[in-house]
């Protein structure tokens, strides 16, 4: 089959175009899929450059070459024999957290809790473009926030960062959910997320949010760390000084703490780390959060998309044997919505 392979770490350079890679084999409760499409997200950039790989390596059968790519939208081509709730022919997409082989491939192996049906009224690049960030968006509020969509109605919500994936897609969500959302961007992306359903939209270019916004209950901080230790504090300042406030970081140093000190000294530091972390800024709630797959919250999420209140936010398309290029445009920072991967339109 046909894949983007890596043999080492590094800049986009170390992506390699083949066709020569053996098909995956299915287990008894995966599902062999014929992938249609596939799309970029930080995470496969961050990979790329060895984010993880303390933690990653250990999981991987096999070092290199590797496969990265989380999100898939295809058809299901192949069942595994403990497989119950899917069948061959199925139109499917979902979001893969293993580590063995990603999406960047013709063929993906995914096990049938990482998958739902694909919603009917968007095509296959359109679906290759919402599982991740839609599980990331949910595995913030929902599972490490410990929040409800009623917990969410009513509330001031600040997501830093909005125009990117995860932004744009939570953006959609929480308005959906009766949030008065406020975000940041550009200037050229102002009406842009006005339309998706934030109310206050700062440019970061001109203004600085931290002294605009006051008294939120909720902040979704898509740049965390990676914007630096200011940043952070700045974002943690919008907050009410309350125990029902909370701060949800999806770029913390977790892992990387566990990759600067190996996997034995480095996860219990990394514990310790975001434990001080949690009382310095007590009686916020502070919450590092990482993905997780939900089959039940990407099926809601499908009925949501079928009902037009979640649309796919596309930036460019790109080919397979283009994802160099598609990678060098994500790591810009600039893409609005999502860069797609079309791999077959057979």
């Amino acid at each position: 089959m046909k894949a983007v392979v890596i043999t080492k770490y590094g800049d986009s350079s170390v992506l390699e175009y083949r066709e020569n890679i053996d098909i995956p084999k299915t287990k008894p409760n995966q599902v062999l899929i014929k992938n249609k499409a596939t799309s970029i997200n930080p995470i496969d950039l961050m990979k790329r450059e060895g984010y993880g790989k303390e933690v990653f390596e250990k999981i991987r059968k096999n070092k290199f070459p590797w496969i990265l790519g989380c999100d898939v939208s295809g058809v299901i081509v192949e069942v595994g024999s403990k497989v119950t709730r899917f069948k061959k022919g199925q139109e499917v997409w979902g979001c893969t957290s293993g580590v063995n082989q990603g999406t960047y491939a013709e063929y993906t192996a995914l096990y049938q809790n990482e998958i739902s049906l694909k919603p009917k009224n968007i095509n296959f690049l359109e679906a290759s473009a919402i599982p991740y960030v839609a599980l990331s968006t949910w595995s913030a509020l929902i599972r490490w926030a410990g929040l409800k969509p009623s917990d969410l109605f009513n509330k001031r919500v600040f997501v830093q960062a909005g125009a990117g994936g995860v932004g744009s897609f939570a953006i959609q969500l929480l308005s959906h959910w009766g949030s008065k959302i406020a975000t940041t961007c550009s200037k050229k992306n102002n009406e842009f997320l006005n339309n998706l359903g934030a109310e206050f939209v700062i440019n970061y270019n001109e203004d600085d949010f931290s002294k605009v916004l006051l008294n939120y209950d909720l902040v979704l901080d898509l740049l965390g760390d990676l914007g630096g230790e200011e940043s952070v504090i700045k974002s943690i300042g919008v907050l009410s000084k309350k125990t029902s406030s909370h701060y949800i970081s999806l770029n913390h140093s977790f892992l990387r703490t566990i990759d600067e000190k190996g996997l034995f000294l480095g996860f219990p530091s990394a514990l310790i780390e975001r434990q001080k972390f949690r009382q310095l800024h007590k009686p916020i709630n502070v919450h590092w959060s990482l993905y997780r797959p939900n089959p039940s919250a990407l099926e809601l999420i499908a009925k949501l998309v079928e009902q037009e209140v979640i649309k796919p936010v596309i930036d460019t398309t790109f080919k397979l044997e283009d994802i160099e290029k598609a990678h060098q445009k994500v790591s810009t920072g600039h893409t609005v919505g999502k860069a797609v991967i079309e791999i077959t339109n057979d």
